[in-house]
């Protein structure tokens, strides 16, 4: 990649041979047909002027795309542009004969700065001009939108199920299903060391918007082996493409003493709890279930002090089970995000019973949970070795269902007929097998 400062890049020559791909961005323009690639540089020469580069006439939009317009300043047309935006990787855009073009780019945070220097005959390389523009922010998607489509997508850890690692996202349809052709974005890892993809097999996975903006973003938990009990946030894109942890501020760790009860035992699993406070907060508490065998198993509530991974505080709740015990071991909870609050499904693996809560809101200062209570079914996917994700899968604000199983099989399950007695209903929708396309 070239310098983009330009007090250390007076003259550049490149082989035009040198064309592959920079960070996933093919760099494929070429050189006009009448240019030597091996022209030398003369001493006296200096680098064609910086390209001029008009924004759009109106605001910008995080995550939507903006265009700006670029003119060469003078002299030499270039046959490309190329820019960068932040830190993100360098991208080559065509410049046409009179060196204008037109470079299209998805703001990522309020101030941006957007590098642009133009690609001359010979292996020149431009003086570059840079742009700080803001952006307004963009609109809160839904919860599970990790597309921007206004509808709930299925996000599944890899390395099991079938699954290769990673993080699989699937486009969801609505009552359509979801698109079964998935993408890995989490290709990249935790960003950190091997970028390994792998880093999140054996981990748990929690959407939901823990930067506190407007993408939906990912907790990931690490209930045992290495960095056991605690956490990694990590930003979501907002456009269903890979995310990037290793960019600067895209990455929030939380540790494991975070998380600790008061017997000193990290929770067995974690949920999204969003605001059942009630406080109006942007970063969304969390719910979890810790305990031990001596002193037993609790609901136990992890509020967020207004700062992505500023988690400082267990608070064991009172709520007992649906069949009215302590054995919270026994069950597993998935929760998603409506516009009444938290709803959360709780399953027990060995009996099949699934029951739905929902309206969730919690007191910090007695530990008390209230919500409305339903039974949707008796003896549901007894002793399946299943996952469950929690989403609002068909848009008409009740919460729902998806299953992932052996072979990467996905069912979505809608709720309906739920009822002021307390009873509700779940029927399970055609099932479809996840694909896994190779990665590069």
């Amino acid at each position: 990649m070239p310098d983009l400062n330009p007090s250390r890049r007076a003259r550049r020559v490149a082989s035009w041979a040198l064309v592959g791909v920079l960070a996933g961005v093919a760099l494929a323009a070429a050189p006009p047909a009448a240019a030597n690639p091996r022209k030398p540089v003369q001493a006296t020469e200096t680098a064609p002027a910086a390209p001029i580069v008009t924004p759009p006439s109106g605001p910008t939009t995080i995550g939507v795309v903006a265009e700006f317009s670029v003119t060469k300043a003078g002299g030499a047309s270039p046959y490309a542009y190329r820019y960068q935006l932040n830190a993100g990787p360098p991208v080559q855009v065509p410049a046409n004969a009179n060196g204008t073009a037109t470079i299209s780019v998805k703001p990522t945070r309020f101030t941006n700065t957007l590098t642009v220097y133009g690609l001359f005959a010979g292996g020149v390389f431009g003086e570059s001009a840079n742009i700080t523009f803001n952006s307004n922010p963009a609109p809160i998607a839904p919860d599970a939108d990790f597309t921007g489509d206004g509808v709930a997508d299925l996000l599944t850890v890899g390395g099991t199920h079938t699954l290769p690692a990673g993080l699989w996202l699937a486009t969801g349809g609505g009552t359509a299903g979801v698109d079964p052709i998935s993408t890995n974005i989490g290709i990249r890892g935790y960003g950190v060391g091997s970028n390994d993809p792998a880093d999140f097999t054996g981990r748990q996975i929690i959407t939901g918007r823990f930067f506190g903006e407007s993408f939906q973003d990912i907790l990931v938990y690490h209930p045992t082996g290495n960095n056991a009990g605690g956490a990694t946030i990590l930003r979501g894109t907002g456009d269903g493409s890979p995310l990037h942890p290793q960019l600067s501020g895209n990455q929030q760790p939380i540790d494991p003493g975070q998380l600790l009860d008061e017997y000193g035992n990290s929770p067995r699993q974690l949920v999204n709890a969003g605001d059942t406070r009630r406080l109006g907060g942007d970063c969304p508490d969390l719910m979890g279930i810790s305990g031990d065998a001596t002193n037993g198993h609790h609901l136990t509530y992890y509020p967020n002090w207004y700062a992505p991974g500023a988690y400082y505080l267990v608070i064991r709740t009172t709520a007992l089970t649906p069949t009215g015990g302590t054995d919270w071991n026994n069950w597993t909870i998935a929760t998603t995000q409506l516009s009444g609050g938290t709803a959360m499904f709780l399953w027990n693996r060995s009996t099949g019973a699934l029951h739905l809560w929902t309206d969730l809101t919690f007191d910090e200062g007695t530990g008390q949970l209230t919500y409305t209570a339903y039974d949707l079914a008796a003896n549901w996917n007894t002793n399946a070795d299943i996952d469950l994700r929690a989403a609002d899968i068909d848009g008409n604000g009740t919460p729902d269902l998806w299953t992932v199983g052996g072979a990467a099989l996905v069912t979505p399950w809608l709720v309906s007929n739920l009822t002021t007695a307390g009873s509700g209903t779940v029927t399970a929708q055609p099932a479809q097998t996840l694909v896994t396309p190779s990665q590069p």
